[in-house]
This record gives structure tokens, sequence and C-alpha cells, in this order.
């Protein structure tokens, strides 16, 4: 299926340049008198108006860039009735001149972009197509709630980051979602109702959340099948949210057995019950299909609560489920009730199926059921085993250094679902690298240190 990328992003008017040249029919590769910003991005829109004869704004959108070559799709004719026309030759302004036009991003919100999945009749992509979203730093992304909850004839539907504007595995390095306004409790900032999603690259931040309800980061309530959580920040909800501890990765839908669901290289930090509830990071323990929990990162999961628990991964309490879980971090889970309740991995039913190994849980976990689940894998670590970058509260830097216990302790998962791929981006596979625990992977390929010989005639 063809994939369309449209950007997601707050600047409307990021470069204004006449058109110079074209050729091809629709795409048009097209030059410029000047060349646009660097901003521009393939996913922009280029819009343009006649000011002379028809007065319509014709729309299109920036499919690639090659060089000064600029391909543009037309996708709306402004109503005017005149069908497919190249930007060059056709617009001018009211001096009979070529006429401007400017790139601007496709979406302002991902709400939009989430509107526009929603829509039968879609203006930017096919019925088919695989689309990807892509949001740019220009500014925090505010949106409450998206709910993802139709996706057409879609072939698949991604959630992501411009490739130059994602983090780099610490809070607020690139891209930014930082609600302000209540999503509503248990609804999720990003809510996945429909088959072929991904979210990935994104920063969710809770730091402005703390006296509102919203206890949930991404919420899985379809089936879910083929969806893939990977690459996230999701970090610092602190408070009493209502009725529910916050969890921030959350399936409150079973699923059917067949149905596959990957999480895998997030981060998850700092997540504090302040009152009466759980605090969970990953939750999977509805699903009835396969789950596939690999690399995640987990830190200070806190439940302030006398009888309730603080939970790294919660998973398998459906007899249907299929749990494959490898190479995760879970450190300092805190309950203030008892020991027990500190809890880094919890599979609340013998009945389902457990695929286990190469997991790591630190020294707060004493309870022996809850330790790291699996062969070859390392329990009751100290962070100084660990070896984060840094846990300085306000300046938490999760990667790990090379002296830590997770350096080459994790197993190989293959490329699948793009599982090679670490939070900074390192493709383990292709570099060789021996696999970390972990969502960062230190540990690089062993450098050629063979002998050499000189020989002297």
């Amino acid at each position: 299926m063809p994939t369309t990328t449209v950007s997601i992003g707050s600047n409307q008017n990021i470069s204004t340049v006449t058109p110079a040249s074209t050729s091809g029919s629709n795409p048009y590769v097209i030059t410029f008198t000047s060349t646009p910003s660097s901003s521009v991005a393939v996913g922009d829109l280029f819009v343009i108006t006649d000011e002379t004869t028809f007065f319509a704004t014709y729309t299109y959108l920036l499919t690639n860039i090659s060089g000064s070559n600029y391909t543009l799709k037309q996708v709306d004719d402004g109503g005017s009735g005149m069908g497919d026309m190249s930007p060059y030759g056709n617009f001018y302004d009211m001096s009979y001149q070529q006429a401007s036009g400017t790139f601007k991003r496709a979406f302002s919100t991902i709400t939009l972009f989430e509107a526009m999945v929603d829509d039968a009749s879609p203006s930017y992509w096919g019925s088919s197509d695989d689309v990807v979203g892509e949001l740019h730093a220009d500014s925090n992304f505010t949106d409450a709630t998206v709910n993802f909850s139709q996706k057409q004839s879609l072939s698949s539907v991604t959630l992501s980051v411009y490739e130059d504007d994602r983090h780099d595995g610490t809070a607020e390095s690139g891209a930014l979602w930082k609600p302000t306004a209540n999503s509503g409790h248990n609804q999720g900032i990003l809510r996945i109702n429909i088959d072929d999603m991904t979210a990935e690259w994104l920063d969710i931040s809770f730091d402005s959340l703390d006296s509102r309800n919203t206890n949930k980061a991404i919420v899985l309530a379809g089936t879910n099948d083929d969806n893939i959580i990977r690459n996230n920040l999701i970090h610092d909800k602190n408070g009493n949210p209502g009725n529910t501890g916050p969890f921030m990765i959350h399936t409150i839908a079973a699923g059917a057995s067949s149905d596959t669901l990957s999480i895998q290289n997030n981060i998850i930090y700092n997540i504090v019950e302040t009152s009466s509830d759980n605090a969970i990071a990953i939750n999977t323990n509805l699903w009835s299909g396969t789950a596939n929990i690999y690399n995640n990162t987990i830190y200070n999961i806190d439940s302030q609560a006398t009888s309730k628990q603080a939970r790294g991964i919660i998973y398998g309490g459906n007899a249907n489920n299929t749990t494959n879980i490898k190479n995760n971090i879970v450190a300092k889970m805190v309950a203030d009730g008892a020991a027990s309740n500190e809890r880094a991995y919890d599979k609340t039913s013998g009945s389902s199926t457990e695929n286990a190994s190469n997991n790591l849980s630190d020294d707060t976990t004493t309870t022996a059921a809850y330790k790291a689940p699996g062969s070859d894998s390392l329990q009751d670590q100290t962070l100084a085993q660990i070896a984060f970058v840094s846990t300085t509260a306000g300046s938490e830097d999760l990667h790990i250094q090379s002296s830590s216990v997770c350096a080459e302790a994790g197993v190989d998962l293959g490329t699948t679902n793009e599982v090679n791929i670490d939070i900074n981006g390192r493709d383990r596979d292709a570099e060789g690298d021996t696999w970390d625990i972990g969502a960062h992977q230190v540990s690089e390929a062993a450098a050629d240190t063979g002998a050499m010989f000189i020989m002297f005639d």
C-alpha cells in the first residue's frame, strides 16, 4: 500500500516562495526562485492563491524533496472546479506575475490529524494508504484526549515524530506532548481503538496535570491487533487522579486470542500516586492475545497508599494470554503500605503463558514472586549496579552507563516491529551489538582489534 506522510505542528507559515519551473503532471515537480526554509519537510502543505482569474486557493501536499526539486501532489482545488493545475504558470498575483505560495504544516494539532483519519472521505491520502502523522517541535502539543476510534479502510496508521525533532531519550529534548487541560478519568491522553496502529517517539509529560484526574497516558481500548507502542517517553505524573491510580500504558479491552500487541523500547518514570490507589507503568492484565513486552525501562513507580501496589509491569490476567517479556529494566518500586506491594513484575494468573528471560529487577522488590522472571534475569540489583546516567529529580537521564550490569546482558530479539531500534535510534542489529537490557543500547559491537603485521623486505 502507498505510504502518505503528513506533518503536525503549529507552524502555519513556514516559508513563502515563488515557483520557478514545473515538470510532470500531478504530482508536479517544482523548483522555486529561492530555496525554501530548511524547516519545510515532507508532509507539509503548499497553498497558493490566484488573484486575477478564478480567485481560488489551491492546496498541494509535499511528498518528496530531492535537492532543489519539490514534489507537490494537488489535494484541493479550492472549489474552483478547475481540476489539476501546476502551481507554476497558472496562478498570478495582482501584478499579473507568478504568484507566490506558502508552506505550512498539514495539521496544527494531533486532534485534527485524528479527525481526518476518522473521515470517510479524507483529503490528503488514499482510502487504503499507510498513513503517517509526524509531530514537529514548533511548540508544545497540548491536546487533552486524542481518540483514534475509526480508520475506515486505511491499511495502517502511525503517530510518530519527524526524525529531526525526536527526543534523545531524555524529557523535553524534542517534540513534547504536554497537556494542560484535563483529559478525563481513564480516557488516556492517547486512546487507541483501532487495529494496525503504531505510536512511537512521543514524549508525553504529565507535569501540568498533577491536580487533574487524568490518570492514563496510552490506553488500548479495542481489539488492538498488531498495535505497536515503541520508543516513547512517558513521565512525571504526581498526585491522586481519582478512583484508580495512574496507569501509563494500559489495556482496557481483552482483544482476541489471535491478536498481537507490542510494547517495546519505552522509558516510563516518576509515576507517583499520593493518596489511595495503585501506580502502574505497563498493564496488559486483561489482554487475551499475545503481548510482546521488550526492552522497556521503568523507574520510580510509587504508591503512597497503605494497601495498594506499585507495579512495574502487570500481565497475564487472562488465561488465553501469552506474554513474551524480555530485556526489561524495572527499578525503584515504592509502596508505603508493605514491601509485598512493591512488585516489579506481576503475573496475575498462573494459567496464562509466560515466555520470559533477561529481565532485571532491583532490590526494592523483596517478594520472590514479583522479581524479574525467566532465565538469565538479574534480580536484587542496586541502582549503582544498574548505573543510570542520572536519577536526580528533575533531570533524570535513564540511559545506562557502560559499567551497568545491563550491558550485554540481554537477548537478541531480532528485527520484528523494529524492536532492534533503541531509544536513541541505534540499530542493534545493523551495528552487530550484543543486546543490553533496557531501552538504551550502551554497548557497541566490538571493534576489530586484530594485530597489525608489518613485513620488511
